[in-house]
């Protein structure tokens, strides 16, 4: 049914387009005489041939691109002419003059590629001239990377720009630029095709996109004013060119996830059942029924041969395919493309979850009239998402153990002597009554106990994953178009010096969301899983709408030396939100899922609106191509914001020098090719705070008043409010130096940047004689900023045969935190502090000093009440004899400090290998499983080096082992051992290699005349990283304030891919 819809979609889409998809009738210039077929080769200076190299006739249709021996065929008119152009190298026209066949025809390198023109907000600008922060990512190796979201096209692709994302099918990565800028979102704006679309972009093909760009600075980015904070990634999507035939592109790829083993050691049930028998015996606990001890061998067993092997039972090999097709073309005035895309995951868990499968279409068209170019893009995008069971902590279902809830850290911490089946069925074997025997332990976790087993320490992760459904569907529509006017051309001033357009820009967005949960009852025999009372459906339809017209105006003009370049605009957009939310309680059986059917149903909804005004100037000024200067500024209107305070401006600057043009210029030009040295000063807003956050809420619960002796219901303030709420302000600096060498064959940049953020955001507590029932206030109270430098290099040599491309980029990040407001020093949430005058959200606990072996080693230490030989001593950090709370201190961070990507690509001849590696280094990670597995307490099952603990000399006095004694209960006595401390983080320093990817490109001989550009191609992704990591997923970000903190995070799987293009 989806792929009809799909289909039906689509050719909507073609339909309401307006737009004719086939080429127009060409206006060719050339006089009409007999064709023929003309042949030849292009080569560059050196005599190499230049594959893919583009061949057209002048003022007509037709064109053709080169193959990898730079040959091409054509069909043209014999008095026609044609040009060849290849990026890097300059253009050139060759007569054909009845030739059939054209001597070699060699191109020249452009020593002016640095003319390359690049997006920026609003216009383009000559890469040369640019004087912010603006990152440019290599076209070519967008072409050799096969990812399906198009955030991770950017890992260690940029500096200064980390991306890190679990590896959950659907997932969408987390990406930020320079640092963490807000204590709330710290996603960066996508603009794709002039048009901004928030902060996630899942929904679109990444086989769409043409060119990236990254805006990193204020200058760069101020012109998208409040959304801008966070940075901008600029996206352009593909589109056909004039005066080309169709042209039918397909690339799909097919591939195998394996998540890899071995990360953890964990026990099987021979030595877990030594590892339980000891920690009970520890902590004076009887020994489950199901393990005894041999008194012959000293050892314990478990009563029967069940040795369960829970991470073969629950991972699975996942499978992902990608398939797409492009069409596209042109004549004298049109464009099209027209491209579907087909992407299906299947996770690597057995059940239910996760999944995710997504349909896209886009279609791109524009059309030229002679003062006119009119532009559309129509984009539809459906997707279906089965997610885990349960994916977290919070996700807590009663009759489920709520501790381990987490799929991947239930299967890793479930027993080996439970079986994972009883005929055919996922059970916990033999629990009777186990309803019954749901208790809390010390800590209030809640546990099962089965005088078999012990405490269970986990729901079984195969019934979780089956039982449970949890769904989401989303379908986008996207519908962009703009018209540009040549206003000058149309009052018939013609000028190649003075430019000036009017451009309106439209586009309307609307999605549609769908969520589905059902936890189904579960009682099998004399077995309560999940009793019918929390039987549970949950339906949910979630609505965005998005609006936008934008009015600019653009002046471009050069006198002399003098060129300037002047932007003016209106912008105006409004968001809606409507979310609906209902669910029911406790079924009749069989089973028709819609709440009407439950015996008790709920429901909530949200409705939200969203506006924001603007108005934009930029001017851009060019003094001989020396002399640059860029100034910029955005005035914001937000609905977010109370009225006194709603608008906020945005203003930055930013020069540049052109050392290499001075007639000074100590270098050969030859060698130095650019010398450019640029700086620039900023500032930015930030209205992603929320909605209504200003206006103070009402509340009718419990809110009873007396009037002349009557109760009457009313309404009452129940949380108290900053009416003041303003706009997060970010100042940036930024300072760079751009060179380009050796025939700009080296490129190199360097830069140092500083943001400031001022009056985030932050909870600050309030006094409980206020009344209200919130502790705490949102209010502009805290303070922060980020500093670093960032290096970026690449060389190029395409001279012979062999030819290559390396490119290294690096960056380092210092955060401090410089007020939290109202005198606060620190926030303390668990393990972690945010404290003023360091890092946000550094590991906090206890500094681990090793094992007291002896008694003397416990005499001659701090005071550590109840501890006895073999447990955990801490230092006294503030020398007062005792180890408490007090002595808890900041232990590391888990901010990476640097950065770094290594990328290749080398060709020979039709072999083409493309290697991306990326890294981390100077931080730490607390890993939730690996703690767990190693911790000194509880029943669930522990790596193989636990059971080096609890072994002591002959007669009792000395500790021999290098792990800390275990326990199954909890006391004063025994807490000693599981203090969150140094011990439990690890230094996560690593460097992945991400992908490779080996190719062959096919002769088009052997394809015919219809099938061209045939390539073959393998890739592994997430082929190794090395790192002294115990865990999954070494560059998982955390939250804001846990950063480096990995709670089960879905393993990243090793992929294994195969693929095909061509083109027809």
């Amino acid at each position: 049914m989806r792929k009809h819809l799909f289909l039906s979609v689509m050719l909507g889409l073609c339909a309401f387009s307006g737009m004719t998809v086939y080429p127009t009738p060409a206006m060719a210039t050339v006089t009409q005489s007999p064709t023929i077929k003309v042949r030849g080769q292009i080569v560059d200076e050196q005599g190499e041939p230049m594959p893919g190299a583009t061949v057209r006739v002048k003022g007509g249709q037709g064109g053709t691109i080169t193959d990898l021996d730079g040959n091409f065929q054509l069909e043209v008119p014999g008095n026609a002419i044609l040009l060849i152009s290849y990026v890097g190298f300059k253009e050139r026209e060759v007569a054909v003059r009845n030739r059939a066949i054209i001597d070699t025809i060699q191109l020249q390198a452009d020593d002016q590629m640095l003319e390359q023109v690049v997006v920026v907000g609003y216009g383009t600008q000559k890469k040369s001239d640019l004087t912010g922060s603006v990152a440019v990512v290599d076209a070519e190796a967008l072409k050799q990377t096969s990812n399906s979201n198009i955030s991770t096209m950017l890992e260690g692709k940029v500096s200064g720009v980390q991306v890190t994302s679990d590896g959950q099918p659907g997932a969408d990565p987390t990406v930020r630029i320079r640092g963490v800028g807000s204590f709330g979102s710290t996603s960066p704006l996508y603009v794709i095709d002039g048009v901004p679309m928030g902060t996630s972009i899942r929904d679109f093909s990444s086989n769409d996109i043409e060119t990236i760009q990254v805006l990193k600075d204020a200058s760069a980015a101020a012109i998208y004013g409040s959304r801008a904070a966070n940075g901008v990634i600029i996206i352009t999507t593909k589109r056909g060119q004039k005066d080309q035939p169709l042209k039918v592109d397909y690339n799909g790829y097919f591939g195998m996830d394996y998540i890899p083993k071995g990360v953890y050691d964990v026990m099987d049930a021979d030595q877990y059942s030594q590892y339980i028998g000891q920690a009970c015996a520890n902590s004076n606990t009887p020994l489950p029924s199901g393990y005894k001890l041999n008194s012959e061998t000293g050892k314990y067993h478990f009563q029967d041969d069940t040795n369960t092997n829970w991470f073969d039972e629950v991972f699975k090999t996942g499978i992902r395919q990608n398939h797409n097709v492009n069409l596209s073309g042109g004549g004298a005035h049109n464009t099209y493309n027209i491209a579907l895309d087909y992407f299906n995951q299947k996770g690597t868990l057995e059940g239910a979850g996760p999944n995710y499968e997504r349909y896209t279409a886009r279609v791109n068209n524009s059309m030229d009239t002679k003062f006119i170019k009119f532009q559309t893009s129509l984009v539809y995008s459906h997707s279906d998402q089965d997610n885990m069971g349960l994916s977290n902590a919070s996700e807590y279902v009663q009759g489920l153990y709520g501790d381990v809830t987490n799929i991947l850290r239930g299967t890793l911490l479930m027993q080996p002597t439970i079986k994972a089946y009883d005929s055919s069925t996922w059970v916990l074997d033999n629990l009777v009554g186990i309803a019954n025997n749901f208790n809390y332990d010390a800590y209030g976790y809640g546990v099962y106990y089965d005088t078999i087993h012990g405490d269970i320490s986990a729901s079984n992760p195969l019934l979780v994953n089956n039982l449970l459904q949890r769904n989401t569907r989303v379908d986008r529509f996207v519908g962009t178009g703009s018209a540009d006017v040549d206003i000058f051309n149309m009052f018939g001033f013609n000028s190649k010096n003075h430019k000036l357009n009017y451009k309106i820009n439209l586009s309307y967005s609307k999605t549609f969301c769908k969520d589905f949960t059902w936890i189904p009852a579960w009682v099998q025999s004399n077995r309560v899983y999940l009793s019918k009372s929390n039987e549970r459906l949950t339906k949910g339809s979630r609505i965005y709408s998005d609006a936008l017209i934008e009015n600019v105006l653009t002046y471009d003009g050069t006198i002399g030396k003098h060129h300037i370049n002047v932007v003016a605009g209106q912008s105006y957009e409004e968001e809606n939100t409507d979310l609906l939310t209902g669910w029911g309680i406790n079924f009749t059986e069989p089973y028709f899922l819609q709440l009407q059917n439950a015996a008790n149903t709920y429901s909530e909804s949200y409705e939200y609106k969203h506006a924001i005004l603007s108005y934009i100037g930029r001017i851009n000024y060019n003094y001989d191509d020396r002399y640059l200067l860029s100034a910029t500024v955005r005035r914001d209107g937000s609905s977010r914001l109370t009225r006194s305070i709603r608008w906020g401006t945005f203003p930055s600057v930013s020069v540049g020098w052109r050392f290499d043009k001075e007639s000074f210029f100590p270098f050969n030009p030859d060698v130095v090719n650019m010398f450019k040295v640029r700086a620039s000063y900023g500032e930015l807003g930030n209205e992603n705070i929320g909605e209504y956050m200003y206006q103070a809420v009402m509340s009718r619960n419990n809110m009873t008043y007396n009037f002349n002796g009557n109760v009457v219901t009313g309404s009452a303030v129940s949380t108290f409010v900053d009416n003041n709420l303003a706009w997060e302000k970010k100042k940036t600096y930024n300072v760079g130096i751009d060179l380009a060498l050796f025939r700009n064959r080296l490129e190199f940049t360097a830069e140092w940047y500083k943001n400031t953020s001022e009056d985030l955001l932050y909870a600050v507590p309030v006094p409980e004689q206020a009344g209200v029932s919130n502790t705490t206030v949102t209010m502009n109270a805290a303070s922060m900023n980020n500093s670093g430098f960032e290096f970026s290099a690449t060389y190029r040599n395409r001279d012979h045969d062999f030819k290559y491309e390396v490119s290294a980029n690096l960056s380092t990040l210092r955060n401090r935190v410089t007020s939290l407001g109202f005198g606060t020093d620190s926030y303390i949430s668990g393990s972690y502090i945010t404290k003023v005058g360091q890092e946000i959200g550094q590991f906090y606990g206890w500094v681990y000093e090793g094992i007291a072996r002896t008694q003397e080693d416990l005499d001659n230490h701090a005071t550590q009440e109840g501890a006895q030989i073999g447990d955990c001593l801490y230092k006294d950090v503030n020398n007062d004899g005792k180890v408490d709370s007090e002595d808890q201190v900041v232990l590391g961070s888990g901010m990476p400090k640097i950065n770094f990507g290594l990328n290749a690509r080398f060709e020979y001849k039709r072999f083409d290998l493309s290697i991306a590696t990326f890294g981390a280094l100077n931080y730490h990670v607390s890993d939730d499983i690996y703690n767990s597995l190693n911790s000194c307490y509880g029943w669930g099952n522990k790596e193989v080096g636990m059971l080096e603990a609890n072994r002591f000399s002959e007669d009792g006095s000395t500790y021999l082992s290098n792990v800390p004694r275990t326990y199954v209960t909890n006391s004063a006595s025994l807490g000693w051992n599981d203090l969150f401390s140094s011990r439990k983080i690890q230094n996560a320093a690593y460097w992945k290699i991400a992908n490779v990817e080996l190719g062959y490109n096919f002769p088009d001989k052997w394809f015919g005349k219809y099938v061209s550009d045939v390539r073959f191609y393998v890739s592994a992704q997430n082929l190794h990283t090395f790192t002294g990591y115990h865990g999954y997923n070494v560059d998982y970000a955390g939250g804001t304030f846990t950063p480096g903190y990995n709670f089960c995070s879905y393993p990243t799987a090793r992929t294994f891919m195969c693929g095909v293009h061509f083109t027809f």
